[in-house]
């Protein structure tokens, strides 16, 4: 027993350390380090009010926090997948995209427990963990990280009419103390129901309905796959037409969209799922157009840097069918 443990933690060392030096492409991160120096800035790009706000919320950068958000697709269908995008390929390339985001605070969606076993080595030593299973297996959960942040309350909310009993899908919430500044922000994350749009209603206002009162004591956050498109007529091939009005029920109070009030604006692809514009094929990629799966929404309170989607491919080939999104903010 104890051989066959010694052979496994040589293993997964061995996998982490061949990770690093992959070639990754087309990283965002670069562009976004470089675009929060605000020597990197173009001042007559801006007024005088709107320079001097980015000024006033670069002047706290050192209390920067980094969320990101990422789908990183189950492996239920596997087999019917071309191998270079079956999961023991992709892991190796969703740890390197992820040490490259470098990330404080990264809300995941579709591990499952095997896929969670296997990424959690990788993780472990610098973050702690907290979900709890949907119905089917599936983790929505919240990696934190251990030196930074302190949980003061911890929670999972099935989303169904009989809010204590498990469901497809859940609405997990972290309290977390920043250990570095004193301040606390709510972190929420989710994985809205994909193929049945009156589900998908019902769980955005149990959503808003749930932060609310959370958001009137502290500073929140609400990341995750929402699976919504947007209403555009022109583009019939789009299964669903609900996400604007989706957004507009999560930010009818509490909530703003992060990239809408991102101070240093977007940087990235104006989509979020990897297919070839115009074709519903994954991993082939960067998407349509304002087809935002993935979202990221503040509260009042909080004060977004920069909002940004993840185009990075590593050795030429998408870790997931989603990219990642991802936030520089302050409570």
């Amino acid at each position: 027993m104890i051989r066959k443990l010694i052979c496994r933690s040589i293993v997964l060392v061995f996998t982490f350390v061949a990770t690093f030096g992959l070639a990754i492409e087309n990283s965002i991160i670069p562009s976004l380090e470089h675009f929060e120096r605000l020597e990197n800035l173009s001042e007559h790009k801006y007024s005088r009010s709107q320079y001097e706000e980015i000024q006033s919320v670069l002047a706290h950068k050192e209390q920067r926090i980094r969320l990101v958000t990422y789908n990183m697709l189950f492996d239920l269908y596997d087999n019917g997948m071309e191998k270079v995008n079956r999961w023991p390929q992709r892991l190796p390339r969703i740890v390197e995209v992820i040490e490259e985001m470098n990330p404080d605070i990264l809300c995941i969606q579709e591990l499952y427990v095997n896929q969670l076993k296997e990424f959690m080595p990788y993780m472990e030593s610098n973050f702690s963990w907290y979900a709890k299973p949907c119905e089917d297996g599936e983790l929505n959960g919240i990696f934190y990280r251990k030196d930074r942040f302190e949980v003061i309350d911890s929670k999972v909310w099935y989303m169904t009419d009989t809010p204590q009993l498990p469901s497809s899908e859940t609405l997990t919430q972290l309290q977390l103390k920043d250990l570095k500044t004193g301040k606390s922000v709510a972190v929420f994350n989710t994985h809205l129901a994909f193929s049945k749009i009156e589900k998908r209603d019902f769980q955005a206002r149990f959503i808003a309905k749930h932060l609310k009162p959370i958001a009137e004591k502290m500073p929140v956050i609400l990341a995750g796959d929402l699976n919504i498109f947007p209403h555009r007529l022109e583009i019939g091939n789009l299964p669903f037409y609900d996400g604007d009005y989706i957004h507009r029920i999560l930010t009818q109070d509490t909530l703003k969209d992060a990239k809408e009030v991102s101070v240093l604006g977007h940087l990235g692809p104006i989509s979020t799922f990897t297919n070839q514009e115009g074709y519903g094929i994954p991993f082939k990629g960067t998407g349509t157009p304002g087809v935002f799966l993935d979202h990221i929404y503040v509260s009042k309170d909080v004060n977004v840097l920069i909002h940004a989607v993840q185009p990075a491919t590593v050795q030429g080939s998408f870790p997931s069918d989603h990219m990642p999104v991802l936030v520089d903010f302050i409570p």
